[in-house]
């Protein structure tokens, strides 16, 4: 048993009998005609409103409970993106957030973490959406899906990828849309374009933490050609519900020498203290069994 795993089957034992909110992958809200309105303009409108009607963090809670929790994520992930970790990490401030299964809450995981990070005060977030076949960033952040993105940039040569950015109202996030689904997406994600735009989005900017938003480690090929591309994987795991076995499947698909961080999510973290999203964070390195 990997150190992750002993982490989390600590964490689940300690909870057996919590209680879990309505999952965070599903009823995510379509966006208004409002926000699709300022969709178009030169600035893409995040709707505050809708996340913190989904549960998730928005600029407006700097001091709530959610926050703190993700402060305690970000901060280990962020030392080792910029050399103050224990270990240098090659490429570490390329970071990919998934999951074993579906519904464990990685996309929710995800666009906190990006949140939380854009209020550092010296770094800048590029939100990628990697899960091509079902992205959900645009649809919780409340903007249309744009026609194009990560996958028509690595299938149309000449496609400048600041055409496809979007800058949005937060004043330190940008967002990169999944773009197209195409058959062999996972060819193109396992292509020299990809190794090419990987090496552009980690060195260009020497604050810039790149967050891939990816599909589940058990359910698709491109999250495992993606998490050989990464500098650090944040493994999100349903506690109380996710099985070893399954979390111990998906960790044996991962390079043994990559630095994975396991979020507990869908936890009580406290007697009177109210439900948290986060119940746990841990360190440990992939494969093997």
């Amino acid at each position: 048993m990997t150190s992750i795993e002993r982490f989390v089957e600590k964490l689940n034992k300690s909870e057996s009998t919590s209680t879990r909110h309505a999952n965070p992958e599903t009823g995510m809200l379509q966006p208004s005609p409002e926000s699709e309105a300022k969709a178009t303009s030169q600035e893409t409108h995040i709707d505050f409103d809708r996340l913190e009607q989904a549960g998730m963090l928005s600029p407006n809670q700097a001091n709530s409970k959610l926050a703190e929790e993700y402060r305690a994520i970000k901060r280990p992930l962020l030392k080792n993106a910029f050399g103050q970790g224990v270990v240098p990490i090659a490429q570490g401030n390329l970071i990919m957030v998934t999951s074993a299964l579906p519904g464990e809450g990685k996309s929710f995981t995800a666009i906190n973490l990006a949140m939380s990070m854009a209020s550092e005060m010296d770094r800048t977030v590029l939100l990628v959406e990697a899960d091509v076949a079902k992205p959900a960033a645009c649809r919780y952040l409340g903007i249309p899906e744009p026609k194009k993105g990560l996958v028509d940039y690595l299938a149309e040569p000449g496609l400048e990828l600041s055409s496809l950015l979007l800058k949005t109202n937060v004043p330190k996030l940008t967002l990169l849309p999944a773009g197209h689904q195409r058959r062999n997406s996972t060819e193109l994600l396992a292509s020299s374009n990809m190794r090419d735009l990987m090496d552009q989005l980690s060195r260009r900017y020497h604050d810039r933490v790149v967050l891939f938003d990816s599909p589940p480690l058990l359910l698709a090929n491109e999250a495992v050609v993606l998490a050989g591309l990464m500098g650090q994987i944040v493994l999100v795991v349903e506690a109380g519900k996710t099985q070893q076995s399954v979390v111990k499947d998906a960790i044996a698909l991962l390079d043994e020498n990559k630095l994975v961080g396991v979020v507990l999510n869908k936890q009580i973290t406290g007697p009177g203290a109210g439900y948290g999203n986060y119940g746990g964070y841990g360190y440990g390195y992939g494969g093997g069994q």
